[in-house]
């Protein structure tokens, strides 16, 4: 992903090691894990959801009781998503990469495993993938970033946050710089929790 879709590479690698430092802090001494301020210490919590493509952003949240509430982006535009589309969204698995890459490194460690793929010919990082699963049980940040060859048209990335607390939720929608503040008021309303 590159800056002109609002997700830098560059960040969002670094977001990746900081989440991969996090876990195995938290694998080591049982903690409660923070990603970007969202505490997934909570069994039972709220999920989080997110889809990004080069051409859309897509943001799901989960209740407790499982109602979903879902917002897109794109193209500098955003919108509240139908209840049942939403709903509808959050039950298919996650995006999976046409092409799968060898494997050219894991870390597992009780409750943190990470996976990079690629391949060694493409030194330029055009083709590789990374799958990471922190926690258990219900308290989970599952990443996978899948930058797909060469431009942009087919990089995205999936993340999923189980056991959030409902601040967590609040920061997280506005935070969602893609999201426009009337959507992520209609978000706070729908979930309940303006």
């Amino acid at each position: 992903m590159r800056a002109e879709s609002g997700l830098a590479e560059e960040d969002f690698m670094r977001w990746l090691m900081a989440a991969a430092a996090l876990a195995l802090v938290a694998a080591c001494d049982g903690s409660n894990v923070s990603v970007d301020g969202v505490d997934v210490g909570e069994p039972g919590g709220y999920t989080i959801e997110i889809r990004a493509s080069e051409a859309e952003q897509t943001y799901l949240i989960t209740t407790p009781e499982g109602q979903t509430v879902g917002a897109r982006a794109a193209e500098g535009a955003s919108a509240l998503m139908d209840q049942p589309r939403a709903q509808a969204l959050a039950a298919e698995p996650p995006p999976r990469s046409s092409e799968e890459v060898p494997e050219i490194m894991s870390l597992r460690v009780p409750g943190f495993e990470m996976t990079i793929g690629g391949t060694e010919d493409d030194a330029n990082g055009e083709n590789g993938q990374v799958a990471m699963r922190i926690g258990g049980g219900r308290q989970n940040i599952v990443v996978n970033a899948d930058e797909g060859g060469p431009g942009e048209a087919d990089d995205r990335a999936y993340v999923r946050i189980t056991g959030a607390d409902a601040d967590a939720v609040r920061e997280f929608i506005a935070e969602a710089d893609e999201i426009s503040p009337s959507v992520q008021a209609q978000m706070l309303a729908e979930l309940g929790l303006e």
